[in-house]
């Protein structure tokens, strides 16, 4: 099994070290775990960090680098143990990232990008502080279209690998808006596919869901309408940013992608796609 989504003492909304992550994953029987820290760069926003030894430093290339170096260096401890270990980075994407991210991430040897949308407006929609600022102002209808509009932006951007928790907007959206939240914006959704297919970027089957809202990120109906476009490439993470999450429900995951066609999940290797067949 893998992991493709962890977070560490890295990130500022995370704990738990590297080498904590990797024990942890061999213990529970993970083959291959992909560190997928969090990149903020909106400079509307105060959370552009990087921690290292419990201390914020802003977001820079040069941390991004040291963040590689560490990695690395859990890849030689770990090179006789069976555990492969992968560097990658969750992306809070925005429209007009796309100059800062060739600053921070251009010749930074990542094995995977996914990108994400945490924020609309420069508010993050999945902050236990922030949503309602964000949805006081929107009827769900009017918050899902400007959501899946700021997704086909990410998407066409050709930056990313996969597209995380795609539906993330559950997480506090449940709760604010009730059944409207269930309501799919299909044009949208079915553009967003089509390209994706036609780029060859997955869609991650997210595991946190369960822990917040029990149900996957994306739900069934996202995911049927994925199949119905053609999208085969899949990517699956717990979203850890404990170390006791690190592997949380990954078997379900893949359960509740077989249910759906899906026959492999993809791991990264320089961004290069690698087929695994469930």
């Amino acid at each position: 099994m893998i992991d493709y989504h962890i977070h560490t003492n890295h990130s500022i909304d995370a704990e738990g070290k590297l080498e904590e992550y990797c024990k942890r994953a061999l213990s529970i029987g993970l083959e291959e775990i992909c560190f997928t820290n969090h990149c903020e760069l909106d400079p509307a926003r105060d959370d552009s960090y990087i921690c290292f030894n419990g201390r914020r430093e802003k977001f820079t290339r040069q941390g991004l680098l040291r963040l590689q170096d560490e990695i690395l260096e859990q890849k030689r401890e770990n090179r006789n143990s069976g555990l492969s270990i992968k560097f990658g980075i969750e992306i809070g994407y925005y429209k007009g990232i796309e100059p800062r991210l060739h600053e921070i991430i251009d010749g930074v040897e990542l094995d995977f990008v996914l990108g994400s949308i945490h924020c609309l407006d420069h508010i993050c929609i999945d902050s236990s502080r922030e949503h309602t600022t964000y949805f006081s102002k929107h009827s769900a209808h009017t918050m899902l279209v400007n959501y899946f509009q700021t997704v086909e932006d990410l998407v066409k951007s050709n930056f990313f690998n996969a597209v995380g928790h795609l539906d993330v907007y559950k997480k506090y959206g449940i709760a604010y808006y009730k059944d409207d939240i269930d309501e799919v914006i299909v044009e949208s959704l079915q553009r967003i596919y089509r390209m994706m297919v036609e780029q060859n970027i997955a869609l991650e089957i997210n595991t946190a869901g369960l822990r917040r809202i029990d149900q996957f990120y994306p739900s069934s109906m996202i995911v049927k309408y994925a199949r119905e476009q053609g999208l085969d490439m899949i990517t699956i993470g717990s979203d850890a940013h404990r170390v006791e999450d690190l592997g949380k429900d990954i078997a379900k995951g893949l359960e509740y992608a077989k249910s759906f066609g899906f026959d492999a999940v993809y791991r990264f290797n320089k961004k290069q796609p690698i087929r695994v067949k469930i």
